[in-house]
C-alpha cells in the first residue's frame, strides 16, 4: 500500500508534458498504478522470507553433510551449480515475457478507460463493437505470450527437475560405493543425502517463485525510474517568490512555444501581449492558433521555448508554482467536476483553509446556481457523478464558476 501511495504522489508531481506522451496515457498510468505495486509486493514479505529460509536450509544441510561424509557431500554439491543456473535462466525467461505483457495490458487499459469514461459518445456513434474488437485485439497478445511462456516455463522446469533426479541417482550410486569400499555407514549416507537434498528441495521451492521475482524486478525498475524522475516543472516545489500581494497585470514578451509532444508544430511565434489590472481581454482566432495554450502558459503548465510570461513584472518561472496557481481562477470550456458532492467541488477552489458553508453558498449565489442546488433532495451534499455526469452542461459550468470564485482571484 505504501508503494502504491508513493507511486501516485510521484505521478501527481510530473509536469503536463509527461502526460502528453502517448506512453503515459490515462489507461497505461492507471494500469501501472494498480498492477506494478502488486507485482513488487508479490516478491516480498512471506515469499522473501521463504527465500531466506531456503538459504538457511541448504547451508545447514551442507554443514551436516561435511560432518558425516565430505566425499559424498562434494559429489552432491558438484551438481548444485547446474541446478542454480537452470533456475536463473528460468527467471530470466519469465522476466522478459512479463515486460512485454505489461506493455500490451497498458495499451488495453487505455482503450477500456477511454470507452468507459466516454460511454455516451461511444453509444451515440454505435461504436461499441469497434472498441470491443480493439480491446480483444490488444489482450490477445498477452494471451499468446502466456501460451508461449507456458511452453518455455515447462521446458525450464522439467530441465531443473531432471537435474535434481539425476543428482539423486548419482548420489545413491556413489553412496553405495562408499558404503561398500570406504567404510561409510549406511545410516550416515542417508543423513548426508537427506540433509543436502532436502536443503536443495527448499531451494527448488523458492525457485517456483522465479516468475514473481521476474515480474517484481521489471515493475520495480519502472517504479523507481518514476520516483527518480525530476519533473521540469515540479508542482510540489517550495522554491520561488511568494509576493505579499498580486495586482494581476499580465504580459507575454516575445513568447515562442511548441508542445513537447509535437516539437515540429509551432503554436506561438513571438507573441507580445499585455493585460493591465482590472481590464478584460478576449483572445479570438482560428482553432489551434494558441488561445488555450496562452492560458496554460499563464498557469505555468508549460514554459515558453523562448521569451517570458510576466505577472506584475515578474517572470512566472521565478514565482512559487503553488502561489502562482492560487492567484488564478479558471473556468474551462469543458468544466471538469470530481465524483464527490457539490459542496466539496466548490470548496476545492481554495485548498489553503477549511471553507465555511456560508462562503460556499455565497459563491453559488454569485454563480447563479444556488436555487437549483437548494431544490435538490440532498442539496449541497448531492453527488455530481463521474465528471459531473449527473448535471447538465450549464449546471456544471456554473458550479465550476463558483469554484473559481472561491479563490478570489
Amino acid at each position: 500500500m505504501r508503494l502504491r501511495q508513493l507511486t501516485f504522489r510521484a505521478l501527481l508531481r510530473q509536469e503536463m508534458a509527461y502526460f502528453d506522451d502517448d506512453k503515459n496515457n490515462t489507461g497505461a498510468l492507471t494500469t501501472r498504478l494498480s498492477t506494478e505495486a502488486s507485482a513488487v509486493q508479490g516478491a516480498t514479505g512471506a515469499r522473501l522470507g521463504t527465500a531466506f529460509q531456503s538459504l538457511a536450509a541448504i547451508g545447514t544441510g551442507v554443514i551436516i553433510g561435511f560432518i558425516y561424509s565430505y566425499k559424498l557431500t562434494f559429489l552432491i554439491l558438484a551438481f548444485m551449480p547446474f541446478i542454480v543456473i537452470s533456475g536463473y535462466l528460468q527467471m530470466k525467461v519469465m522476466t522478459g515475457f512479463s515486460g512485454e505483457g505489461q506493455e500490451a495490458l497498458e495499451a488495453a487499459g487505455k482503450v477500456s478507460t477511454e470507452a468507459i469514461s466516454n460511454i455516451r459518445t461511444v453509444a451515440s456513434l454505435c461504436r461499441e463493437e469497434t472498441f470491443a474488437h480493439n480491446y480483444e485485439e490488444l489482450t490477445s497478445k498477452p494471451h499468446k505470450d502466456s501460451m508461449k511462456k507456458a511452453h518455455v516455463f515447462g521446458i525450464a522446469f522439467s530441465f531443473t527437475m531432471s537435474l535434481i533426479f539425476f543428482t539423486y541417482s548419482a548420489s545413491f550410486y556413489v553412496g553405495a560405493y562408499l558404503v561398500k569400499e570406504d567404510g561409510l555407514e549406511f545410516k550416515n549416507m542417508f543423513k548426508v543425502f537427506s540433509a543436502i537434498v532436502f536443503g536443495a528441495m527448499s531451494i527448488g521451492e523458492a525457485s517456483h517463485f522465479a516468475p514473481d521475482y521476474g515480474k517484481a524486478k521489471s515493475a520495480a525498475n519502472r517504479l523507481f525510474h518514476l520516483f527518480d524522475r525530476e519533473p521540469e516543472i515540479d508542482s510540489s516545489s517550495t522554491s520561488g517568490q511568494k509576493p505579499a500581494s498580486c495586482s494581476g497585470s499580465l504580459e507575454f514578451r516575445d513568447v515562442h512555444f511548441v508542445y513537447p509532444s509535437r516539437p515540429t508544430v509551432p503554436v506561438l511565434q513571438g507573441l507580445n501581449l499585455g493585460v493591465e489590472q482590472g481590464k478584460t481581454m478576449a483572445l479570438v482566432g482560428s482553432s489551434g492558433c494558441g488561445k488555450s495554450t496562452s492560458v496554460q502558459l499563464i498557469e505555468r503548465f508549460y514554459d515558453p521555448a523562448e521569451g517570458s510570461v510576466l505577472l506584475d513584472g515578474v517572470d512566472t518561472r521565478d514565482l512559487n508554482i503553488a502561489w502562482l496557481r492560487s492567484q488564478i481562477g479558471i473556468v474551462s470550456q469543458e468544466p471538469i467536476l470530481f465524483d464527490t458532492s457539490i459542496r466539496e467541488n466548490i470548496a476545492y477552489g481554495d485548498n489553503e483553509r477549511e471553507i465555511p458553508m456560508a462562503e460556499i453558498i455565497e459563491a453559488a449565489r454569485k454563480a447563479n446556481i444556488h436555487s437549483f442546488i437548494d431544490s435538490l433532495p440532498e442539496g449541497y451534499d448531492t453527488n455530481v457523478g463521474e465528471k459531473g455526469t449527473q448535471l447538465s452542461g450549464g449546471q456544471k459550468q456554473r458550479i465550476a464558476i463558483a469554484r473559481a470564485l472561491m479563490r478570489n482571484p
